[in-house]
């Protein structure tokens, strides 16, 4: 609430101060910038900048939301700036999975994704004993966290653990435990110990999943998977990303209706197997190349149904 009310006395501002340039200054904008009165160019910075703190403020709400807004679900903007309307939770533990991290209470989503999970965990369970770790969903309204991730912006997104636990996690467990990677040390191969026929069904039973647009995995996961499956036309929705050998990370399409969500570009046709591979494999093979991470974003633009969606009851 803070946030909107200096966006709006920062556009109260705006106006005044663009009036009054009007009023005492003849042909201000066929004026050099250096010909403008000095105080109202002091304005103007002083205005741009409580604007941008105030966008940055209310980004940051949106982690501090704690239940999802009233109605039906609708998605609004992509997974990278976007929000969703109506979320449901994902109860934290259910037949055949457990929700890690509860405490960041980002267990929400659409509809469709949570039916997703729960139909994804039961299938897993019916041809591999243990329990499926879940990682983040979205926050009950979506939007940016405070730490200004990438994705699960629009209640579309969830990250799976690779790693089947032996037995339902206990509440320390829940908070504490870390995924483990399933890559060797040098970040070059796939660790065989860690992967192995249950990981491949877990990526196959959810390529299959009509509703999912993509998943992304680590290069080298996709290298794995190009090298050892005779049949690599389902591998075209498993896309190469940094970061993702500890868990790999679930979109789903644009739900029918929603004309507000945005889709990320088609997939290239193809396995994905081939250049496209070779290039992120090209960067890792780098003498003492770091994993190039993305660096940290500035705070996405939202539509404009977000900030309704973010003050609604």
């Amino acid at each position: 609430m803070v946030a909107c009310f200096l966006v709006v006395c920062a556009w109260g501002g705006c106006g005044f101060v663009l009036y009054w340039a009007k009023m005492s200054t003849t042909h201000l904008l066929d004026q050099p910038l250096l010909a403008m009165r000095p105080t109202f160019l002091v304005l103007l910075v002083f205005l741009t900048a409580l604007l941008l703190s105030s966008a940055s403020a209310t980004a940051n709400d949106w982690s501090e939301v704690t239940t999802p807004s009233h109605g039906s679900a609708e998605v609004f903007g992509s997974p990278a700036a976007g929000c969703i309307g109506g979320a449901v939770i994902l109860p934290p533990e259910g037949p055949g999975y457990q929700v890690m991290r509860l405490l960041r209470h980002r267990n929400y989503g659409h509809p469709s994704l949570v039916h997703f999970v729960q139909t994804l965990a039961e299938n897993l369970q019916a041809k591999h004993p243990g329990v499926m770790l879940v990682g983040d969903l979205g926050q009950p309204r979506g939007g940016p966290t405070a730490s200004l991730h990438r994705s699960h912006q629009n209640g579309l997104d969830v990250d799976i653990w690779y790693w089947l636990y032996d037995r339902v996690p206990n509440d320390d467990e829940v908070e504490h435990l870390s995924a483990h990677s399933v890559l060797h040390a040098d970040r070059r191969s796939v660790d065989p110990t860690h992967w192995t026929s249950a990981q491949v069904d877990l990526l196959r039973l959810i390529v299959d999943t009509e509703e999912v647009e993509r998943l992304f995995v680590h290069p080298v996961i996709k290298k794995r998977l190009c090298g050892q499956e005779p049949d690599r036309s389902w591998l075209s929705k498993v896309r190469p990303w940094w970061g993702h050998d500890d868990h790999l990370h679930v979109r789903l399409r644009c739900p029918l209706g929603n004309d507000a969500c945005v889709s990320q570009k088609p997939i290239p046709p193809g396995d994905g197997c081939g250049t496209e591979l070779d290039e992120w494999l090209a960067m890792l093979a780098k003498p003492k190349q770091a994993e190039p991470y993305p660096k940290q974003p500035r705070p996405p633009v939202l539509p404009p149904e977000c900030n309704a969606v973010l003050h609604a009851d």
